[in-house]
């Protein structure tokens, strides 16, 4: 009987581990420093020659936004002269190439979000060409300045406004990696934690200003938005 795959308590200490069903792939979110290091990946196949056993390797990097980085492509032997390509792969499968020539090392100066990806490094020369396994470079940002979406709403020269008894949902959107934790407050004292905060049938005595902040605990990171609402009776 199949038990399914079993993640050990230590694992937590990396982040929100999920093994991804059908594949052997591992899916990591909220990540945080503790995460970088290699991680081996050990497959059984069954041969004519009974049951082997093999290991795969790959090094994982935890950066943030304006780190400087270098990526080195190793060779154990390889007659010169030697040609260096690096391609990236983003999230949705784009795939470009970014380097080539005949230097092993990759230099990325104030990395930003958009390098965010797979590394591979492909080597050769006059006879023969090698792929390297893929290497995730995940880069840690934000929070941007949040944007607040008010529904249902009008404009005023003050801001917003609502009329009494409608349910009036605030959301709070700010990019950030990890992703962003908010927190809500009227009028500088704090009434709620999440990304959206709904009144429902909302009076004129919450008219007032409402602020979000995002915040990024792995950067211990924050940024504000804060909005003017004005209630009017029926």
């Amino acid at each position: 009987m199949r038990a399914g795959p079993k993640l050990q308590k230590l694992a937590q200490s990396l982040g929100d581990l999920q093994v991804i069903s059908g594949a052997a792939s591992l899916s990591i979110e909220r990540l945080p420093l503790a995460a970088e290091g290699l991680y081996t990946c050990q497959a059984l196949y069954d041969t004519e020659q009974g049951a082997k056993l093999y290991y795969y390797y790959i090094h994982l990097r935890v950066l943030a936004e304006g780190s400087l980085v270098w990526l080195r492509c190793g060779l154990e032997n390889g007659t010169g002269p030697l040609y260096f390509l690096w391609e990236h792969e983003t999230h949705s499968g784009l795939v470009s190439t970014v380097s080539q020539g005949n230097s092993s090392v990759f230099n990325m100066t104030e990395v930003n979000r958009n390098h965010t990806g797979w590394y591979r490094c492909v080597a050769r020369n006059q006879v023969n060409q090698e792929r390297s396994d893929r290497i995730w470079l995940d880069i840690i940002f934000g929070p941007d300045i949040p944007q607040i979406d008010v529904t249902p709403y009008s404009i005023t020269d003050r801001g917003y406004s609502a009329q009494e008894r409608q349910t009036v949902s605030l959301l709070c959107q700010a990019q950030s990696n990890p992703p962003s934790q908010y927190v809500w407050f009227y009028n500088n004292s704090q009434v709620y934690t999440g990304p959206q905060f709904t009144i429902t049938r909302i009076l004129r005595m919450h008219t007032g200003t409402y602020a979000c902040l995002a915040q990024n605990t792995y950067l211990n990171t924050r940024s504000m938005k804060t909005i003017s609402l004005t209630v009017y009776c029926e």
